[in-house]
């Protein structure tokens, strides 16, 4: 098991006592949303992108206030839909053709998906033995060598524990599965809940606390989060309407991550958040796909502790991507016990403040610099990450000649690692 492994386990295991507490918050969240999707009943709705020559695509921001855990819960999200793909056949044919694009759609959301959702961009070729040691920083704005510099979009599951169906044991997926998420048409049969871990590769939070043209910070929110999968999450229907052939899909509530981090909100750091994936497909064999997000609005964006030795501990932590957090833990008990080492700032909370302070508010009224701004570009970059990962998987999808012939798949798609 890799080191990698061993920190998601070991921090996997600590999370473990949550998963009933935030999977609870997730299915509050579902129910407003499946409330508030057929009623419209959100505190503002907002248009979130535009796009060109693709009329059928659509999106929306939203603000709202979620029944959670019995208490009124500030909550945003993003609804997104867009066109899949359709078969190309013959009037004549298109019922069969649009039945067996149902079929191949059902087997490889509900069970190959999750699997191959993560993709690596091209990058330049490197022919072997022409790798170049690793330049001195000095020089390397002087140098054309190309160098190995590989970037992931979409997402990239990995599959940690389970709870058995019934017999309540909880249990940990050997490391060769890991990447070979189930099929999830067992969860709720064979399991009570999975709980992987998600890593949401290339998600950057931008801001521009004075306006466009002045100082950015860019913070790039790689840790990722645990996730709680249970059945309520999967979308499972075949013919559920006269105009519809079939509906599937997946979602999941993320869970908080253990321990205290710089940053105080993304992936990983939310108060309660879920997200589903899914598609329809019609009559004329035409898909569809959706992404919905919902999660509680921010108080903050980070934690900048007071205590100089508290930066020196998350620097390490970031550095390692938490790998560190087990040998400095001793460490960070030392910390802790240290009277006021747990107070905090947002520096980005008051860089706007001072902003619009110091303007009179013309900052946040004529120039968008604000905190619901912030808000608003959050949700863009996860609107992009979905439109990322499910045009990604369009080629994915479009490659196998048959999902259901199982005997002829490539091994990364079983698998869910790439050679």
């Amino acid at each position: 098991m890799s080191t990698t492994d061993e920190t998601l386990i070991q921090n996997g295991e600590a999370a473990l006592p949550s998963v009933d507490r935030y999977l609870a918050r997730g299915l509050d969240l579902k129910r407003w949303w499946d409330g508030a999707c057929v009623s419209g009943s959100f505190t503002r709705k907002f248009r979130l992108t535009t796009s060109y020559d693709r009329p059928d695509d659509d999106s929306f921001g939203f603000f709202g206030v979620a029944n959670v855990e019995g208490r009124e819960m500030p909550v945003m999200g993003n609804y997104q839909t867009m066109f899949y793909d359709q078969p190309k056949a013959p009037g004549g044919t298109q019922t069969v053709a649009a039945r067996w694009v149902r079929d191949q759609v059902r087997e490889y959301v509900l069970r190959y998906f999750m699997r191959t959702s993560g993709f690596r961009q091209p990058e330049a070729y490197i022919p072997p033995g022409e790798h170049h040691p690793r330049l001195p920083r000095w020089l390397r704005p002087l140098s054309w060598c190309p160098e190995e510099d590989p970037r992931l979009v979409g997402f990239g599951f990995t599959q940690l524990f389970f709870k058995e169906k019934g017999a309540g044991r909880v249990g940990i997926f050997p490391p060769a599965t890991r990447k070979a998420i189930v099929d999830l048409r067992e969860i709720g049969t064979r399991y009570d809940w999975v709980l992987p871990w998600v890593d949401i590769f290339d998600f950057k939070f931008f801001a521009q606390p004075f306006g466009p043209g002045t100082a950015s910070l860019s913070v790039p929110l790689s840790e990722g989060s645990y996730l709680v999968m249970t059945r309520d999450f999967i979308l499972d229907e075949t013919d559920p309407s006269p105009d519809v052939l079939g509906r599937y899909g997946f979602g999941y509530a993320f869970i908080k991550n253990p321990g205290q981090s710089v940053l105080a909100y993304g992936p990983g750091e939310f108060d309660a958040a879920i997200e589903m994936i899914n598609f329809h497909v019609y009559r004329d064999g035409t898909v569809r796909a959706e992404a919905i997000f919902v999660v509680n609005r921010p108080r903050r964006i980070m934690n900048l502790p007071l205590n100089p030795l508290e930066w020196g501990y998350q620097a390490a932590r970031l550095a390692s991507c938490g790998a560190s957090s087990w040998f400095l833990a001793p460490l960070k008990n030392a910390m802790d016990s240290i009277p006021g080492s747990a107070m905090s700032i947002d520096p980005v909370r008051l860089s706007l403040m001072a902003a619009n302070l110091l303007t009179g508010g013309l900052a946040a009224r004529e120039l968008c610099v604000s905190f619901e701004q912030l808000e608003k570009d959050f949700l863009v970059t996860h609107f992009q990450q979905h439109y990322q990962t499910l045009v990604g998987s369009l080629q994915t999808w479009r490659q196998i000649a048959d999902w259901l012939d199982t005997a002829h798949l490539p091994d990364w798609v079983k698998t869910g690692r790439s050679a």
